[in-house]
């Protein structure tokens, strides 16, 4: 039953837009959840909440040090909270993608409900505009992904086609998903039978393969698929001797081989990665065939002290030969919530790419002297710095070019985000800002918010006996996601209006009323 409502509340959402879809998800949402506890159960206490988004409840972040915030690269944050599955207590907060400014106030947040996970948010071009994409599926305490869907939205949020799901037995796996032009390019796993007792499993064991696919992002349809396994059709691929896993005794685990954790398209092919072999390669599009191989077994480039890495994350190519890596160093999975010990302190490597001699030297490494045992990213920015997601702990930092700690922030426990970016976005929603307001003392305060809208820089306040009544009383530049105005006096009626830089107004939220004691309250607008 509470699967089925999940569903509901999520294709409502999805579906429809305005007040057609405020008064659904409000219908939806008013069903008693059941006793059982869902995998995205949660807490509001160390959340935010708002007067005047009262079904928002985002992680609230904070840093653990002083943050340079005159040096932090041009941008938002883009993250995805869900929960770390080493441990049994709920999410503090909902899950669900975040953007988050560089105060760490929430931005834009999308409440993905609790029987789902999100994963991976990260700003696309979509046909030559700006967009969204985010991962929603369920993942296991071993890191097997059991289902998965790609959703992607445009910059005002509307949704971009359907949810976008694996074909012929592919999951899509909230790893990695690039679009170009109205094709996404995502990583896939698939369970197949396979004799494995060449490598010490069972004669009737499966194999977990990995895949890079191409989707059209309008019909579903799958376009392209290069597996890792090889075969009689296609014996160039990763052999399973270059792992650094076993089967599992038990026949019924699929054996996870390879992992595939990133994409990179490049002119001819893509390079990805692969965590249980420690390498990345380059493979040509068209055939199939491996370029090269950096790292692992069989290596193309030798590297040098400092430079190898294992159980990796999120290889990246950048121009002049240079390749990110975030090193998780850890640690290989033995069981259900059982880690194996780590080879060393996690790191976000720059290596440098010599096609010449092959070798592959350490330019520079990000670290916080820390184990982290699974998930991860390391992105490169424009001038230099290296913003770092820490996978499975709850930390999110941005280095400068020369090592120098900028920001440093954390995650309320058991909250994590597999990777974190920060890129520029400019957000204009579909549906109205949102308004509330409360009354003390004879005197009313007006809360005025407006979700993923990232051009408002203050508030207007109208009030009056009644909706025609209304005329300008108050204003305030904006303070965070939630902006509060303390009025002079009591009013029946309001509307709050958004203004941009140049004081013109690009949003009315609907007429609302202080609630009347014990009443129902019914926020306005999306909500």
């Amino acid at each position: 039953m509470l699967a089925s409502l999940a569903d509901m509340l999520r294709n409502l959402k999805r579906a429809l837009s305005g007040a057609a879809a405020a008064t659904a998800l409000l219908a939806v949402s008013a069903v008693p959840a059941s006793a059982a506890a869902p995998v995205g159960a949660y807490t509001i206490k160390g959340a935010w909440s708002y007067v005047s988004a009262p079904k928002l409840h985002p992680p609230k972040l904070h840093t653990d040090r002083p943050t340079a915030s005159a040096q932090l690269s041009p941008g938002y944050l883009f993250v995805s909270n869900f929960k770390n599955l080493l441990y049994s207590k709920p999410l503090t907060g909902e899950g669900g993608p975040l953007i988050l400014d560089s105060r760490l106030q929430p931005v834009w947040f999308d409440p993905i409900g609790t029987n789902t996970f999100a994963n991976n948010l990260r700003v696309q071009t979509y046909q030559g505009k700006p967009a969204l994409s985010w991962w929603e599926g369920i993942i296991t305490n071993t890191g097997a992904t059991t289902s998965g869907s790609l959703y992607v939205v445009d910059q005002h949020y509307r949704p971009i086609g359907k949810p976008l799901s694996g074909a012929d037995g592919w999951i899509i796996t909230q790893h990695e998903a690039l679009i170009q032009g109205h094709d996404a390019w995502v990583t896939a796993v698939k369970n197949e039978p396979m004799d494995l007792s060449a490598y010490g499993g069972s004669p009737t064991g499966t194999l977990l393969n990995s895949a890079v696919q191409e989707y059209d992002l309008h019909t579903g349809a799958l376009l392209y698929t290069w597996d890792a396994a090889p075969d009689g059709i296609q014996p160039g691929h990763i052999p399973l001797s270059d792992s650094y896993t076993k089967p599992a005794p038990n026949p019924a685990m699929p054996w996870d081989a390879y992992h595939i954790n990133a994409i990179q398209l490049v002119r001819g092919g893509f390079i990805t990665t692969m965590r249980n072999t420690w390498s990345a390669y380059d493979v040509d599009l068209k055939s199939g065939a491996t370029v090269w191989t950096l790292g692992g077994k069989h290596s193309k480039f030798a590297l040098s002290a400092g430079a190898q890495f294992e159980w990796e994350h999120d290889v990246e190519m950048h121009s002049g030969g240079i390749v990110t890596v975030f090193d998780d160093n850890c640690c290989a999975i033995l069981g259900p919530g059982q880690l194996g010990p780590p080879n060393g302190s996690a790191r976000a490597l720059v290596i440098k790419l010599n096609n010449g001699n092959h070798t592959a030297s350490l330019v520079s490494q990000y670290s916080r002297g820390i184990d982290v045992g699974f998930q991860g990213n390391a992105q490169l920015q424009p001038n230099g710095d290296m913003v770092v997601g820490w996978g499975s702990q709850p930390l999110i930092s941005e280095f400068s070019k020369s090592g120098k700690l900028l920001l440093d922030a954390v995650f309320p426990s058991p909250d994590l985000s597999y990777r974190a970016y920060v890129a520029k976005w400019v957000g204009t929603p579909f549906f109205p800002p949102t308004g509330a307001a409360r009354n003390h003392n004879g005197r009313s305060t007006v809360y005025a918010s407006w979700d993923g809208a990232t051009q408002v820089v203050a508030w207007r306040v109208l009030a009056g006996a009644g909706a025609r009544q209304l005329r300008v009383v108050a204003g305030r530049s904006k303070t965070g996601f939630e902006t509060s105005i303390a009025l002079s006096t009591r009013y029946k009626t309001f509307k709050v209006q958004a203004l941009d830089a140049k004081g013109h107004v690009i949003g009315t939220s609907k007429a609302f009323a202080v609630p009347r004691p014990n009443a129902k309250q019914n926020p306005p607008g999306f909500y």
